[in-house]
């Protein structure tokens, strides 16, 4: 539709428009001035597993080792190294539904089978640790939990966290939190299940400067896990990856140790669009929106227009020139939602708002 001179708001990937803060990205090019185009360690540059341990430690007020954090271009491939190394045929994965939408694919990849466990929008997508141990049966290996959620914005208290902590020591299971959108908590605040010290020996955390720090093309991610996992994970990265670009780790480097700053204006940027947009989609009639309380994104479920999510998605771009995603990309539990970003200025999600009244009332409820 671009190519052919079409208006389109894109609000599917989670893929801003803000750019990278500057000094981030004179801190990359500063390397590659002094010559930082070389191989790197395997699990990561020293300085950059130790900022991201300090963070932590910092942060979460647990201690975290160096060695402990591996390096890899992005947590997708963070994330993706984690399952691989602990699932195999014949286990099982348990994905919190809505799921963020590559994570089924990951689980598939080793040989795992997939059990889905929805976490219901009448609650706002909170942490339902009953409904998930009923899930767990003699394969379950790992449970893969994401706060604040991809898609549902829900954000995971610390009690929640402890719940699923002693259900997963129970029964033997792994707990792999992906904490990719840590920084943008709008209500409540961050928790993580690495800051429950006394039940977190069975805990990876993955995560990475994409949300924070407006770094989504520069591929840069981490996980945090126990010291004999991180000697499988540096095995699979030497097989896939031999390493990641010394300059982009520089920068990341910079960024977790100098731009703490930054990162908090990308946070009330992302809060401000939250509040003005779901403010403004919630005057339309016909749909029901999930207010995030973090992350980029809102769910909306559109089942009153008589349609699923998907029709709704193909119908909107169609007629408005308005990209979202069909809910069915995250479970089948959201078949009749759609996930709707809130990634652009506010100019833009006027226009985008607008365009999805008018639609909406063209279709009638």
């Amino acid at each position: 539709m671009e190519r052919d001179g079409e208006d389109v708001i894109h609000l599917g990937v989670g893929d801003p428009d803000l750019n990278t803060p500057p000094r981030i990205v004179a801190a990359a090019v500063n390397g590659l001035k002094n010559g930082r185009t070389h191989y790197s360690p395997i699990p990561g540059e020293p300085m950059l597993r130790e900022a991201v341990a300090e963070t932590y430690t910092t942060d979460l007020g647990v201690s975290v080792d160096p060695a402990q954090v591996t390096i890899f271009p992005g947590a997708q491939a963070a994330l993706f190294a984690a399952v691989f190394c602990l699932t195999g045929h014949g286990d099982e994965v348990i994905l919190l539904e809505p799921f963020y939408a590559t994570y089924e694919g990951v689980a598939q990849a080793g040989g795992a089978t997939v059990v889905a466990v929805p976490m219901l929008a009448k609650n706002n997508f909170e942490l339902d640790v009953e409904r998930i141990a009923a899930a767990i049966t003699t394969k379950t290996r790992v449970i893969i939990a994401n706060s604040p959620g991809n898609p549902s914005g829900a954000v995971f208290s610390k009690s929640s966290w402890r719940s699923l902590l002693d259900v997963c020591v129970k029964h033997g299971i792994w707990l792999i939190s992906d904490e990719v959108y840590g920084s943008l908590v709008f209500d409540g605040t961050h928790s993580s299940p690495l800051a429950i010290p006394s039940v977190n020996q069975n805990v990876v955390v993955i995560s990475s400067l994409s949300k924070s720090h407006a770094m989504t093309g520069w591929r840069i991610g981490w996980s945090v896990a126990p010291l004999a996992l991180c000697n499988h994970l540096a095995n699979l990265s030497q097989c896939l990856l031999f390493g990641v670009n010394q300059f982009t780790q520089d920068a990341a480097t910079f960024a977790l140790r100098n731009a703490r700053d930054e990162a908090a204006e990308i946070r009330e940027t992302f809060r401000d669009r939250r509040d003005s947009f779901c403010g403004m989609l919630e005057q339309i009639n016909g749909l029901r929106i999930y207010q995030p309380a973090g992350g980029m994104f809102t769910m909306i479920d559109i089942s009153k227009l008589g349609m699923d999510g998907e029709a709704f998605a193909n119908r909107l771009l169609d007629d408005s020139g308005v990209a979202v995603v069909p809910g069915f990309a995250f479970g089948e539990s959201t078949r009749n939602f759609v996930r709707v970003g809130y990634l652009h200025d506010k100019d833009i999600l006027i226009d985008a708002a607008g365009r999805i009244s008018r639609f909406v009332s063209s279709v009638g409820t």
